[in-house]
C-alpha cells in the first residue's frame, strides 16, 4: 500500500500515545464524577443554529461546515463542547436541579491551526456549572483544576485572570464603529497600540495603563484603582478588581497574574475569565463565566494533548506474558487477575519457538509446560 498522507493538523494516535490519552482521560472523568459532576456526551455534528447559539457571530466560529443530505440544512462539526453543554442545559436538562454540574470529554475539530499548535483535531475535556449565584463556584473550579494538575504531576503553573467584557465596555463608552472595534481588538490581541490615538487620546491612555498593569496583581491593583475610567468601563473594572482581590487571597500559595487586555476568542464569556499555563507557558486550561439565556454559568476546559505533553505522571507498566495458542481461557484469566497483559500466539508453535516469539512481541515472560519463565 502506498503511503497515505493525512490532512495538515490531523494525525494517528499510535499505541503509546493512545494509551496515555486513554489513561489521562479516564483519570479526569473519574475525578470529576467523584466530585459530583455528571458525565455527558454530545454529538460531534449538529445543526448550525443549535451549535453556535452562544456565539456573537457565526462568521468567526472556527468550525467545519457540511450540508446534511437528509434535511438539506447546514451542520457544523463542533470546535468547542462548551456550546453544546449550554444547549443541553437549557434543553434536555432544563428541569434538573441547579446548580447543575456537568463534565465531558470528546473530539473537536478546528478549521485553523496556529503557530503554537498545529493540530486541528483535539480531545477537549472540561466541566461546567450551570445556574450559579455566588462566586464560590470560581473557587470550586480553580481548586478542582489545581487538584487535577497535582494528579498529573504538573507541579509549576500560572493562573492568569482576564476581563473578556472590557472591550465591549470600551466600545460603548467611546461609541466605536464596527471597523474601529475590530481595529482595537487586533491591537489588544497583539499588545500593539499604534494608531489608537487617531481614534481617541483617552482610549490610548486607558490601553497604556492596562498594558502596564499586566502581571502581578499585588503590584498593579492600586494602579488600576487610582485611574479614572469612563463610566461603563469603570463598572467592568470594579467588578474585575473585586473578584481578583478575593481570588488572589484564596490562592495565595500559587502564582496568580492579571491580564486585563487579553482578548477572549470564545466570544461568549461575560464575566471574569482565566487561563492556566504550565511553566513552559503552554496553555493547559481556560475558563470563565458566561450566560445561557437567564442562567449564570461558569466552566473550564483544556486539550488532552497539551496535558500529555506537560504531565510528568508515570503510569504503572504492566508486565506482558506470551502464551501459546493452546493456553486455556481459564489460565489466561488467572494471569490477568495477577495484572499480566496476556499476549497470545497467532499460530501453533513448537516449544523451542515460544521464547523467541515472546522476544519478538517484547514480552517480559512466557508460559510453557505450566510454568511462567522470564524471557
Amino acid at each position: 500500500m502506498k503511503s497515505q498522507l493525512l490532512p495538515e493538523g490531523f494525525r494517528d494516535s499510535l499505541p503509546e500515545l493512545a494509551d496515555k490519552q486513554y489513561k489521562i482521560n479516564s483519570l479526569f472523568i473519574d475525578f470529576m464524577q467523584n466530585n459530583g459532576y455528571l458525565l455527558v456526551n454530545p454529538p460531534l455534528l449538529e445543526f448550525e443554529s443549535s451549535l453556535f447559539f452562544l456565539n456573537k457571530s457565526e462568521e468567526n466560529v472556527d468550525s467545519f461546515r457540511v450540508l446534511d443530505p437528509l434535511s438539506q440544512k447546514m451542520m457544523g462539526l463542533r470546535s468547542d463542547i462548551t456550546l453544546q453543554i449550554g444547549r443541553i442545559s437549557c434543553g434536555s436538562l432544563s428541569k434538573t436541579l441547579r446548580p447543575l454540574r456537568l463534565c465531558y470529554s470528546g473530539e473537536v475539530m478546528k478549521v485553523k491551526n496556529t503557530s503554537l499548535d498545529m493540530s486541528r483535531q483535539l480531545t477537549q475535556i472540561g466541566a461546567e456549572i450551570i445556574g450559579i449565584k455566588n462566586s464560590f463556584c470560581e473557587y470550586e473550579l480553580i481548586e478542582l483544576i489545581i487538584e487535577i494538575l497535582k494528579k498529573l504531576k504538573i507541579k509549576k503553573f500560572i493562573i492568569s485572570f482576564t476581563m473578556p467584557t472590557l472591550l465591549d465596555a470600551i466600545a460603548q463608552d467611546f461609541k466605536l464603529s464596527k471597523s474601529n472595534y475590530e481595529f482595537i481588538k487586533d491591537r489588544f490581541k497583539n499588545k500593539n497600540f499604534t494608531g489608537l490615538n487617531n481614534i481617541s487620546n483617552g482610549l490610548e491612555n486607558i490601553s497604556s495603563l492596562l498594558f502596564s498593569s499586566v502581571g502581578d496583581p499585588n503590584q498593579n491593583i492600586s494602579k488600576i484603582k487610582n485611574f479614572d475610567f469612563p463610566p461603563i468601563t469603570q463598572k467592568e473594572v470594579n467588578n474585575f478588581l473585586s473578584s481578583i482581590i478575593k481570588l488572589k487571597e484564596k490562592f495565595s500559595k500559587y502564582r496568580v497574574l492579571i491580564d486585563p487586555l487579553e482578548i477572549d476568542d470564545s466570544e461568549y464569556h461575560s464575566g471574569i475569565a482565566f487561563k492556566v499555563y504550565s511553566e513552559n507557558l503552554k496553555e493547559i486550561f481556560s475558563g470563565g463565566k458566561y450566560n445561557v439565556f437567564n442562567e449564570n454559568c461558569i466552566g473550564f476546559s483544556g486539550f488532552l494533548e497539551n496535558l500529555i505533553n506537560e504531565s510528568e505522571l508515570k503510569f504503572d507498566q504492566r508486565k506482558k506474558i506470551f502464551v501459546s495458542i493452546e493456553t486455556s481461557l481459564k489460565q489466561k484469566k488467572s494471569f490477568q487477575k495477577k495484572r499480566f497483559v496476556v499476549v497470545p500466539a497467532g499460530k501453533k508453535l513448537k516449544l523451542n519457538e515460544i521464547k523467541s516469539e515472546a522476544k519478538k512481541y517484547k514480552c517480559d515472560f512466557f508460559f510453557i509446560k505450566n510454568k511462567i519463565q522470564k524471557v
